[in-house]
């Protein structure tokens, strides 16, 4: 690439190139204004020698030798280990709380109060105290020393049952009265089929490989905390604030996060154990780690609520959405608040639309984000809906899709899956009368919506090259598992027109430039963006410094191939660098705003598609193979993208069929706190999976890239649930589609 300073106004062209099997391209010329100094965008015409292909992660080697260091690896000598002791109680109020014996005990070093008396208990697991000894054993002990009296209050834990929720019959079905709107009355009777249903999905439990916790330790007023979190700068100020009774400032906090074993939304705060481990190695003067066992991590960290969902509308003559009418209401925890659920606006058009929701406390755990907060409900939900509604005017769901969906990137996909899915046959593949063996497809739309953000003050990214070659990108973002190390390492060998091998990517200490929590599907887009830049900046001072010694001018010499020059006056890449000196070339790259200009396309989209085998004796769903189609900007990495995809769908497997949290409503305690009772999809459970990634120039900066952490986790259980109606002639709609469940839909049916 050149690396000529960007001009004022600059001429790119967006879109994206025909689909396989498609004869239309979707390209278009736009006019941007890039910031000053920021590197050229790329855009649809750009020939890339390393970006869009398939490259093994960078530290994958790492991950799989065991040699990445997790903060549950962390150790230090003298570390001493810090358990937490939860309410029983469920609702109440701590009237006792003695800890006296607990500290006296041999082997404990600290214990420290994380609840006041007279204070509120919120939910069975609410954190009380925490304790810090010589080894795990004697906390145990210690923690049941710890004298804790409650005076309890009256619970529920069931939101069905709450006190603003709406009427239930015994069948789960709504029985309030739709609000009075003389708008809907009328769209509803004007159409030629209407229909109304009610949905309902259940609280999945965060499952992360590594659980919630880390080490602290403290020097003087410094602190280090190596936190297993999707948030390190964010837990860094949260942190400081909690700790400024012990002369801590942000300045002196310090988060390590460079490898997370997943968090899908659970891990943006240092939570209460962050804040736990942090005052016990204070108090004990010893590093202290703390990670929670896998019952906490089921009952305190979170969850993605359950929701209840009704939905009426109808279709006109021709097929066309004339009327959605959408009420849900949300299983929230204590807080009553974070169970909203999203539902698609692309289908609607001009129809006459309306939509309400309600949280509904109960005294439990309240949820935290997991991937693509609220719309793997609401698309269950709605897209269900639509393939009812289909039924029953008689349209196939793909062809009733192809009617209504408003976008013309979706409609491209539609097409594009439904030919390699092989759709047409797959539906028509009849079930004999009476038959055991039952088989669907089934099929779901995508959305998300974020092109990234700069961040308050810009995020920024160093871009080291050294005398023999090598290069460092560094970012103090973490990395919880989704391959940010790769994308940065891309991201900076194709701007340096070098071997990928020679740049180390490193992230997760909040010493190097901010970046963005990984939530929200920001990381690339924010990051890219800015890893580019940093590494534009460096390729520029390299080529004064070539330019210089090979005598031609400094803006016309061009990195490229491991080549640095002008012309038949180049240098390899090695002697370029020989140039530099001791002193690396060190600058920092940050995240401009997006252009003014208005982007290709402003969300993401997708397509998946799903076929499943039912035993109609056993009510036993098996997901025989699944198909996915996913934009996500300009695709950087393939490999990494395609792994997105796939992950959501095994996911998606997993929420569709097994999870559901269980609780006792007596006792207001889980039931189910652990892998052996709480079900998740296993390797035997997997269906064939296949994904196409598909990758369009935005036009909104310099790389174009979008997120694909939320995405893709939206159209699979919805896809699932569809292919339960198809293969059934009648539906499920009560989310994990259980044998139980199946068996009674066929029993209603007769």
């Amino acid at each position: 690439m050149n690396a000529r300073t960007p001009q004022e106004d600059v001429k790119i062209t967006v879109g994206y190139k025909a689909l396989p099997g498609q004869k239309d391209d979707r390209l278009e010329q736009r006019t941007v204004q890039p910031a000053a100094g920021d590197a050229p965008p790329w855009d649809a015409t750009t020939q890339f020698a390393l970006v869009g292909t398939d490259v093994d992660r960078v530290d994958g080697l790492a991950k799989a030798s065991g040699r990445a260091k997790y903060s549950y690896d962390v150790t230090f000598p003298g570390m001493l280990q810090a358990m937490i002791l939860r309410s029983p109680v469920a609702r109440g109020k701590l009237t006792v709380l003695e800890l006296d014996e607990a500290a006296r005990m041999p082997g404990i070093q600290a214990v420290v109060a994380l609840k006041e008396i007279g204070n509120k208990v919120r939910f069975v697991g609410d954190a009380i105290a925490a304790v810090a000894g010589v080894n795990l054993h004697l906390v145990r002990d210690a923690i049941e020393r710890i004298r804790a009296e409650y005076e309890r209050e009256e619970h529920n834990v069931d939101y069905l049952v709450a006190n603003d929720a709406p009427m239930v019959d015994d069948k789960g079905l709504v029985t309030e009265d739709w609000p009075a709107d003389e708008g809907m009355t009328a769209a509803l009777l004007d159409a030629k089929v209407t229909h109304d249903a009610t949905y309902r999905v259940e609280v999945q439990t965060h499952s992360s490989l590594e659980t919630h916790g880390g080490v602290a330790r403290w020097t003087g007023n410094d602190l280090e905390v190596w936190l297993s979190t999707q948030a390190t700068f964010g837990c860094r100020g949260e942190l400081a604030r909690a700790l400024q009774g012990k002369k801590v400032d942000v300045g002196s906090v310090t988060i390590h996060s460079e490898f997370v074993g997943g968090g899908f939304g659970s891990k943006f705060g240092a939570g209460i154990e962050g804040l736990a481990l942090c005052l016990l190695a204070h108090a004990a003067k010893a590093p202290v780690k703390l990670m929670l066992d896998r019952f906490e991590e089921h009952t305190t960290t979170g969850n993605r609520p359950g929701a209840l969902m009704q939905a009426r509308g109808g279709v006109d003559a021709e097929g066309r959405i004339v009327a959605w009418d959408w009420r849900s209401f949300g299983h929230a925890g204590f807080s009553g608040s974070g169970g909203s659920v999203a539902v698609p606006n692309y289908y609607t058009g001009d129809a006459k639309v309306r939509r309400s929701h309600k949280d509904l406390a109960i005294d439990a755990d309240p949820p935290r984000p997991m991937r693509a907060p609220g719309h793997p409900q609401g698309w269950f939900g709605a897209e269900l809906f639509l393939d009812e509604l289909a039924a029953k005017a008689g349209v196939d769901p793909l062809a009733f899709r192809l009617q209504n969906d408003r976008e013309q990137i979706r409609l491209d996909q539609w097409r594009f899956a439904a030919e390699r899915f092989g759709w047409d046959a797959a539906r028509a593949r009849a079930n004999a009368p009476g038959a055991r063996m039952r088989r669907g497809v089934g099929l779901s739309s995508a959305r998300w919506g974020n092109l990234g953000n700069p961040g308050r003050p810009a995020h920024g990214i160093t871009c080291r090259i050294h005398q023999d070659g090598t290069v460092e990108t560094r970012s103090g973002a973490q990395e919880p598992g989704v391959g940010t190390k790769t994308m940065l390492a891309v991201i900076t060998a194709e701007e340096l027109g070098v071997d990928l091998k020679l740049v180390k990517a490193t992230v997760g200490h909040t010493g190097d430039p901010s970046g963005p929590a990984s939530g929200g599907s920001t990381v690339t887009p924010s990051l890219a963006p800015a890893a580019r830049h940093a590494a534009f900046l460096a390729k520029q001072q390299l080529c004064e410094l070539v330019g210089k010694h090979l005598g031609v001018p400094a803006n016309e010499v061009v990195c490229a191939g491991g080549l640095v020059g002008l012309g038949k006056s180049q240098l390899r890449w090695a002697e370029a660098c020989k140039l530099i000196g001791p002193n690396p070339i060190d600058v920092r790259g940050q995240r401009f705003a997006n252009y003014d200009s208005k982007p290709f396309h402003g969300s993401q989209c997708g397509v998946q598609m799903a076929e499943v085998e039912i035993d109609a004796w056993t009510g036993f769903v098996r997901v025989t193979r699944m198909f996915g189609i996913q934009d996500c900007g300009l695709v950087i990495t393939r490999k990494l993208a395609e792994s997105q995809v796939l992950g959501a769908m095994i996911q998606g497997v997993s929420y569709a069929l097994h999870e559901q949290r269980i609780l006792d409503k007596r006792t207001g305690r889980m039931l189910n706190g652990d892998f052996l009772r709480y079900k998740v999809t296993g390797a035997r459970d997997l269906p064939e999976l296949e994904c196409h990634m598909h990758s369009i120039a935005n036009g909104h900066d310099s790389v174009g890239a979008a997120g694909l952490g939320e995405p893709p986790s939206v159209a699979s259980a919805a896809a699932i649930a569809n292919a339960v109606f198809h293969a059934l002639g009648t539906p499920v709609r009560h989310l994990p589609i259980t044998p139980d469940k199946v068996v009674q839909a066929l029993a209603k049916k007769g």
